[in-house]
């Protein structure tokens, strides 16, 4: 019965530690890349995280609302040229690429679109 016991505790010890030794999460398994045209909504630059919040028009006369954080590494563009999100007002159309993941909503880059 102890050698029984010494394999099952050994089993769980390598289970462990191969779990403690994998990435908390994996780029491909655990977040998805979406991409939205609409208009801003709001912005938020005052306050960490900032925020962009998206509203984009759905069949049936319907929105949805992506509420997004914009880090050090998202890119944001207006006429091909980086511009802080300062620049950004509420109004503007903009195309929004974000990543989803287990920590929330992140933009990946913000295109302004120039109006016509």
């Amino acid at each position: 019965m102890m050698g029984h016991q010494k394999v099952g505790m050994l089993c769980a010890v390598a289970a462990l530690v191969i779990l403690l030794c994998l990435p908390p999460h994996s780029e491909a398994t655990s977040s998805r890349t979406y991409r939205v045209h609409g208009q801003v909504t709001a912005v938020n630059f005052t306050q960490a995280p900032h925020m962009i919040v998206v509203k984009t028009p759905l069949p049936k006369h319907d929105n949805m609302i992506v509420e997004a954080k914009v880090t050090a590494q998202t890119s944001t563009m207006r006429k091909g040229k980086r511009v802080a999100l300062q620049t950004i007002r509420v109004g503007e159309t903009v195309w929004l690429t974000y990543v989803k993941q287990r920590d929330g909503v992140f933009a990946k880059s913000i295109q302004v679109q120039s109006p016509h």
